[in-house]
């Protein structure tokens, strides 16, 4: 399955390195997302952002901790470059858009939010 990225770097927001932003899953179509959301939903699993659409890439997403308390992505679509001399696109939170296409607002969770937790505390 071709994606919009293979490789997405967040800032750092706490004073230490190696901690885990998100992990990503691509599915076929738009209704798997939409069904993943009732799945965790359903199973009392914490939906931090989404379902909504990213604005540059235009995958569809959805955001949860999963019980161990790390950052899971579900997505699909999105543009996807075929040619292999394509340029690389650099994206920065300063600049190109918002992160959503349709205005939602960007969780501070999803700014502050890595794990393990920094200083071995619960998340």
């Amino acid at each position: 399955m071709t994606k919009a990225h293979d490789l997405a770097l967040t800032k750092e927001p706490a004073p230490t390195t190696g901690r885990l932003h998100h992990l990503a899953y691509a599915v076929p179509e738009t209704s798997d997302v939409i069904r993943a959301a009732d799945v965790f939903l359903e199973n009392d699993v914490f939906i931090e952002f989404g379902p909504a659409k990213h604005s540059r890439t235009q995958g569809f997403f959805l955001y949860v901790y999963e019980p161990g308390g790390n950052r899971v992505e579900v997505f699909t679509g999105g543009i996807h470059i075929f040619a292999p001399d394509f340029e690389t696109v650099t994206w920065d939170t300063e600049s190109q858009g918002r992160g959503t296409a349709w205005g939602l607002g960007v969780p501070e969770s999803f700014h502050t939010h890595a794990t393990p937790p920094f200083g071995g505390a619960p998340a």
